[in-house]
């Protein structure tokens, strides 16, 4: 899960608000600085938005490496608690090789089950293989919706083709990352990610 902000650090929001308020109290006493005082908030707004994206890039790409450092099953267990952190879904990890094509099974607020493969490829793409294995453990595990997850940077054009016939979802770590997300600050989940 990502890091959280050090508790002694107040958010960047609030020192901007207090240059603002600060800086809209010296325009009154002193009108002749007004301009400057306005050029001045506006750049100190445009360097802390800038500063902020900056420390989030850095972040997504210190978290990518990390989730390409777990092993195989680590991953598997990653995807389950990150599921199963979100408000009302329930996830577990399968059973490593008797897995019968699932990795890990959820179930929502709603009780629709997903049944999830887990592809730990860093450096390829994911072909056809694993779509067809998603899609056949459906009825095993009686899961109406299927989803591929890759540690990788995509599918390819078959993949995703198959899956896009078949109803399967396929998510790269970009996904992950906004579940992660999502079950930290409980707002509603896209529903191109889950079912609700």
């Amino acid at each position: 899960m990502p890091r959280r902000r050090r508790q002694d650090q107040p958010p960047p929001q609030f020192l901007f608000a207090l240059l603002l308020i600060g800086g809209i109290a010296y325009s009154l006493a002193n009108r002749q600085y007004l301009l400057v005082t306005l050029c001045t908030l506006a750049l100190a707004a445009l360097i802390t938005l800038l500063l902020r994206q900056q420390r989030l890039s850095r972040a997504r790409t210190l978290a990518l490496t990390d989730l390409r450092c777990l092993s195989h099953r680590d991953l598997e267990l990653h995807v389950a608690a990150v599921l199963d952190a979100l408000p009302g879904w329930r996830a577990q990890a399968t059973r490593g090789s008797s897995d019968q094509g699932a990795d890990v099974i959820a179930t929502s607020p709603t009780q629709v089950i997903v049944a999830i493969q887990v592809k730990h490829y860093p450096q390829r793409n994911v072909g056809n293989k694993a779509v067809q294995e998603i899609v056949a453990s459906k009825a095993i595990y009686r899961a109406s919706e299927a989803v591929v997850f890759t540690s990788g940077p995509g599918y390819t054009a078959s993949a995703r083709e198959l899956a896009k016939a078949n109803g399967v979802r396929l998510w790269t770590p970009r996904d992950l990352f906004e579940l992660q997300a999502k079950a930290q600050s409980d707002p509603p989940l896209r529903t191109d990610l889950l079912p609700t």
